[in-house]
């Protein structure tokens, strides 16, 4: 066995005892409830093949095991560092909320196969964190080792099914993503399910080359998300304006009329109109306190 083969064995043992020492140190605060409604306060060491593993006190290293059938319900108490990743999720700081919930995903996986545990949901607002940073293929890569049985929740699970959608735009497949989309359309769906089918229908509509169809479901995604995440609202308002931008007929309409302040009397441009509003909502309410980009500044000039 040579020296780099000596090496790469010693690091790999040192790393599976860190690992396990890790395992055996983890406990997560919970509550086991009976049958009755009666529970009791436990702190669990690991959860696998149908059998709980626990201690009666949070110091103790007397370990008790239970069969999980043998229980009506595990309770988790909500940890600090996830109530305050989620903080940071809802205050649209996605980046160091993805860092928090990717820690508390690893930490937490011993117990990873029980209901609503925080492992699958870190996981969960791990994915929508990249969702929202448009990382798309982090999505997709994190979604293959995703233990979607574990989420009971029914906000979680409809939003897991938004995930075709996405994986379809990732992949640029626009006639499976319209196809989708228009069957999606027929259903009743809350605000933020709409304004996502919206969006990603917009994707496929312009991938499809038919800008002026999917400026309707950019309309449809801005209006449906507003009392939202806002987020899609603010990306679908850039779109629109970007479509405006590369219209012929908008740049015309410029070189034609000129500002309503150059030329009052003008009767102006539809599109332009739109685009002057938008830019105007943008700067309102949508921007979040980002600046409307420089390229777009142009149409607040076209704001009545």
């Amino acid at each position: 066995m040579n020296f780099l083969m000596i090496a790469f064995v010693a690091l790999y043992g040192c790393l599976a005892v860190r690992a396990e020492e890790s395992k055996s140190n983890f406990q997560a605060a919970a509550r086991l409830i009976e049958a009755d409604g009666s529970s009791k306060p436990v702190w669990i060491k690991e959860a696998e093949a149908g059998i709980l593993r626990f201690v009666e006190d949070e110091t103790s290293s007397v370990i008790h095991e239970i069969g999980i059938k043998d229980v009506a319900s595990v309770y988790f108490l909500e940890p600090g560092d996830y109530a305050q990743a989620i903080d940071l999720y809802q205050a649209r700081k996605y980046e160091p909320a993805k860092e928090k919930f990717i820690a508390i995903k690893n930490h937490y996986k011993p117990v990873e196969s029980l209901p609503n545990n925080y492992s699958t949901l870190a996981a969960f607002y791990e994915m929508e964190c990249l969702r929202k940073l448009g990382d798309l293929d982090g999505v997709a890569y994190v979604l293959q080792g995703f233990k979607k049985e574990s989420l009971t929740r029914d906000h979680h699970l409809r939003q897991l099914e938004m995930y075709i959608f996405w994986e379809a735009a990732r992949t640029k497949s626009w006639d499976r993503l319209d196809a989708m989309a228009k069957e999606r359309e027929k259903e009743r769906l809350p605000g933020y399910q709409r304004a996502q089918v919206a969006y990603c229908h917009a994707l496929a509509l312009e991938g499809l080359g038919k800008p002026d169809a999917a400026l309707d479901q950019y309309q449809t995604a801005m209006t449906a998300d507003a009392g939202s995440s806002e987020d899609l609202a603010r990306q679908s308002a850039l779109s629109i304006l970007r479509i405006h931008q590369n219209d012929p007929r908008v740049k015309q309409a410029i070189q034609v009329w000129g500002t309503p302040q150059e030329n009052p009397s003008a009767p102006g441009d539809q599109r332009l109109l739109e685009a002057g509003a938008i830019a105007n909502l943008f700067q309102l309410s949508f921007g979040a306190g980002v600046a409307l980009p420089e390229e777009y500044r142009v149409f607040l000039k076209y704001h009545k």
